[in-house]
């Protein structure tokens, strides 16, 4: 293949763990969630030199801060909060970012998807002003904007088939993908969402809502394991604190060096949090073939026992001669009302506090900037998020608190809509700053500031759909009890994937149990992008329906050939440099072979790999 073009991929900081990794400790392991929350200068290094490699900085054009009237001015909140702290600390941001910037990096955010050729040069020829704010309505409104997000929330809440303590089976994993992807479908408030999944009942292989609770209980140990498993899973998932090392002990003389707000927690107030789930049910209900299927429904009689010394947690025994406890909001000490059925109250409860959309709202921005705002985005320290009501000696947690508040407060307003909240986030001037920093020397001190866009790498399922795509090939996916899907991202959990399964592990796809996501660099990606026929096999001219062919039969100019392959891969046209170099390759052999060496190698580039 061809090395005038090769550049391929590299380990671009590839740590033990990676920085979107989001670890939940065991209680006796505490000391681990310190050291992570104390690397946060780590993470915005590894930001800062993926930054660099993927999209090096320049400062052949050093540029003040722009004035007034410029492209920079504030679109909405977001941008006064954001830029407005850069100002007051004297940090210059890049430039704006190019059409075919934006368009290839909220393309992927928003729908997990390259953009076509076609929708590339239109793009780039519309001279209306708001063409951008159009191009992102139409992305909201797709199709492919419920398979990416699906994905997303499929990796929040663990769905998979067969984990280490619990396996729900692949009928059950389906409905559940079925539900959330319905939820997307129909734009249904996140609120009611999580409100749903926290209350869910039923037939477990219809009710994908029930699977909740079905895929955190715990097969072993006492039921008790299963009760603070699903408090402590909703605390990091909706709420983004760490309460797992609450449920083995107090926080005083373990968590003061985690989280200040979490160190004056009790094991009781844990055990208080997880009695709301100790009124469940496993029924069996017959199905349409005369066997029997489990279901999930409340009764009025369980309660949360001080009795236990086995199971994964240290023993429970009485409090003040209290031998049962009764359910109470770990936040505001709020309980069932009166007929409320414990679940129900729980959700409501949950979802009605402010720190669920605070949550909410700091997940959907790390997922955009690869940043949060509250680093670890399920570690928030609630005494340390006003910087108005600090604690002596205390800092600030999150980077932009009235930015965090706000949009908070827009999400709530805007009825828990995710789409609102992604189109408030992905129009922001913000955003769309360019990955390469050309306003002087970039200074990695500034990571926190977002003083440019940090690319991220696509996620293993965006990777295997980009490069199909790309060659314009078609894919098939087979999956257990479901119908074939014709895109990764359409996976209802990582242990499918047929044929592509190695190739996606490569790219970091995790299993949704015990191995997260991964967002790191590695030499195997290199390799198999290089050699694997999941790339080999599609950029050939003997596909009939290939790129590559299409291409050919269209044109045999170099220019052309070389504009139509940049378009594909990239989504941008070669440069001036880039395409003299194309012309003169395509021209110096046998062109059919040629071509294919150029696509393969905008294939190995780190642009194609990185968002």
């Amino acid at each position: 293949m061809a090395p005038l073009f090769a550049v391929g991929v590299f380990a671009v900081g590839s740590p033990s763990r990676g920085e979107d990794e989001i670890v939940n400790p065991s209680a006796a392991d505490c000391t681990f969630q310190a050291d992570q929350i104390r690397s946060a200068p780590e993470m915005w290094h590894r930001l800062s030199q993926r930054a660099e490699a993927v999209a090096p900085s320049s400062a052949r054009r050093r540029v003040t801060n722009p004035p007034k009237g410029d492209p920079f001015v504030a679109k909405n909140f977001i941008d006064t909060e954001i830029f407005g702290k850069m100002t007051r600390d004297g940090i210059l941001w890049t430039s704006r970012s190019s059409d075919t910037e934006f368009l290839r990096r909220v393309t992927i955010d928003l729908t997990g998807e390259i953009p076509d050729a076609a929708t590339v040069r239109a793009f780039v020829a519309d001279p209306s002003a708001d063409k951008r704010d159009r191009a992102i309505d139409r992305l909201l409104a797709s199709d492919a904007f419920n398979d990416r997000w699906t994905l997303w929330f499929g990796d929040l809440v663990e769905n998979v088939q067969n984990a280490t303590n619990t396996t729900i089976g692949t009928t059950p994993r389906n409905a559940y993908y079925k539900f959330i992807r319905d939820s997307f479908v129909q734009n249904k408030p996140y609120d009611q969402m999580v409100r749903e999944l926290i209350a869910g009942t039923g037939d477990v292989t219809i009710k994908g809502e029930a699977n909740y609770y079905n895929r955190d209980r715990q097969n072993n140990g006492p039921a008790q394991d299963t009760y603070d498993n699903l408090a402590a899973s909703t605390g990091s998932r909706f709420l983004g604190m760490p309460m797992q090392c609450l449920s083995c002990h107090n926080g005083l003389g373990h968590l003061e060096q985690v989280n200040t707000g979490l160190s004056k927690k009790l094991r009781y107030d844990f055990w208080q949090n997880a009695a709301f789930f100790a009124q469940v049910q496993f029924d069996r209900v017959a199905n349409a073939t005369g066997g029997q299927n489990q279901a999930i429904n409340d009764n009025t009689t369980g309660v949360y026992r001080l009795n236990t010394t086995s199971g994964n947690k240290t023993p429970r025994q009485p409090v003040n001669g209290e031998t049962t406890i009764n359910p109470v909001f770990f936040l505001t000490k709020e309980s069932p009302a009166a007929g409320e059925t414990r679940r129900v109250a729980y959700g409501r409860i949950l979802t009605a506090h402010p720190q669920f959309a605070r949550a909410t709202v700091n997940y959907l921005w790390k997922e955009l900037f690869g940043l949060g705002i509250v680093e670890p985005a399920d570690s928030f320290d609630l005494l340390r998020q006003d910087p108005a009501t600090l604690l002596p000696g205390a800092t600030v947690q999150p980077t932009h608190p009235a930015l965090l508040t706000q949009l908070a407060s827009a999400f709530s307003a805007n009825h828990f809509d995710i789409r609102a909240t992604l189109k408030l986030i992905v129009s922001s001037n913000a955003y769309q700053l360019s990955s390469r920093y050309t306003a002087g020397t970039w200074n990695e001190s500034w990571v926190p500031y977002y003083a440019r866009h940090y690319p991220r790498r696509l996620m293993a399922e965006e990777m295997v759909d980009a490069i199909a795509k790309a060659t314009n090939s078609t894919l098939s996916f087979p999956v257990a009890a479901m119908a074939p899907v014709t895109k990764a991202v359409q996976l209802p959990d990582p242990t499918e994937g047929g044929g592509f399964r190695t190739f996606m592990n490569n790219f970091g796809r995790g299993n949704r149990d015990d191995q997260p996501r991964s967002a790191d660099s590695s030499i195997v990606q290199a390799l198999s992008l290089m050699n694997d026929r999941i790339v080999t096999d599609r950029i050939k001219a003997s596909a009939p329906t290939s790129t590559v062919a299409m291409t050919l039969q269209a044109t045999k100019d170099p220019g052309s050939i070389a504009e139509a392959l940049y378009l594909a891969t990239l989504g941008r046209y070669p440069n001036f440099d880039e395409r003299a170099a194309a012309i003169a390759y395509l021209r110096s052999g046998d062109l059919t072979r040629k071509t294919e060496d150029l696509q393969f190698a905008l294939i190995n580039k780190l642009e194609f790999l990185f968002n």
